[in-house]
């Protein structure tokens, strides 16, 4: 369990470069990598002048997929002011994904921004 725990660190910090690295995505949660072990590599986020639904149908159209919604979390999606907009998208990387397929995501999240690929 500890083989596995450490490589989701490699993929929560992959995947939260990747975030972070792509102009309008806003991420809901913990995103500094020096907090890795109060995490899983779960993300939440949004992209700006996108609805949710539309990012997970255009990576889908990729092979990539995600889920957009607010996940039965409508508290907190209400409080964040996220229910109007469509809620966010979800990204779940676990330990039978590899770092290769992280950045294939990124990269088509960068297409869809306009920013890749």
């Amino acid at each position: 369990m500890s083989a596995i725990r450490s490589y989701e660190f490699e993929l929560s910090r992959a995947l939260l470069d990747i975030l972070a690295e792509t102009p309008g995505v806003t991420v809901y949660g913990i995103t500094d990598t020096k907090w890795l072990e109060e995490r899983v590599p779960t993300c939440a986020f949004t992209l700006k002048g996108k609805n949710p639904r539309q990012v997970a149908e255009e990576l889908d159209e990729t092979n990539i997929f995600v889920w957009d919604g607010n996940y039965y979390a409508l508290a907190v999606t209400e409080r964040l002011g996220l229910e109007e907009s469509g809620d966010m998208v979800r990204v779940g990387p676990v330990h039978y994904n590899t770092v290769e397929e992280i950045k294939r995501f990124g990269e088509a999240l960068g297409k869809i921004t306009g920013n890749g690929g």
